[in-house]
């Protein structure tokens, strides 16, 4: 079984994106943008309703505060930066959340900061340790396998492994993987449309949201 998750509310002021809740009509998760990369209220609030409507999990999607640049760019923090940026964001999408009667499932870092995080395992152990403090029941995605098993290991945190769709081209690639990933992302509606052809997703975290589903 594959979770499939793309981007959601990736849009802000009159800087618009129609397709991404398109992509998430055939996916189980959306990843749901906190404001500091992109995002903004009323975004927000729509992939929330899409979420309440079409029983989709949700997780808080986070980056750098780096609106101009889409979270592209690597910005330095000091760790307790580092905490507060995570914990502010998620913090932000987890009581927008809750005025829907949804609770976020998983987080999953942007641009910049998802590189460092498969990247630089000083850094994933500080992600890790925020997401702990927030809510040690929350999966984090992650790309590297080793350091998913350090993560899991040494900082007792829930992790996902990650699989970009555009990285292998097909389901039967990602099945035939050594070490098989939990979620798949999508970036485009072609390939979600031709991978839930396929196969039918389920969420992450089934056992707390199957019974929504």
């Amino acid at each position: 079984m594959f979770d499939f998750n793309c981007d959601c509310a990736q849009e802000y002021g009159v800087y618009k994106n129609e397709k991404e809740l398109e992509i998430a009509k055939y996916v189980s998760s959306i990843n749901i943008a906190a404001g500091f990369h992109s995002g903004d209220p009323l975004s927000i609030k729509r992939a929330l309703e899409f979420a309440q409507q079409n029983n989709v999990s949700i997780g808080a999607h986070i980056g750098y505060q780096d609106i101009q640049g889409f979270g592209t760019r690597k910005v330095e923090l000091n760790d307790e930066e580092i905490e507060t940026t995570v914990i502010y964001q998620t913090g932000a999408i987890t009581s927008f959340a809750k005025a829907f009667n949804l609770e976020i499932e998983h987080i999953r870092l942007h641009g910049a900061m998802k590189y460092e995080l498969n990247n630089n395992l000083d850094f994933a152990k500080k992600i890790a340790l925020a997401v702990k403090k927030f809510n040690p029941w929350l999966n984090l995605y992650i790309n590297n396998a080793d350091f998913k098993e350090i993560l899991e290991k040494d900082m007792d945190i829930k992790c996902a492994l990650e699989a970009n769709f555009n990285d292998y081209g097909s389901i039967r690639q990602i099945r035939e993987l050594e070490i098989k990933p939990d979620t798949i992302h999508f970036c485009d509606i072609e390939s979600a449309m031709r991978a839930r052809e396929v196969l039918k997703p389920t969420p992450v975290n089934y056992n707390r949201v199957g019974g929504q589903i």
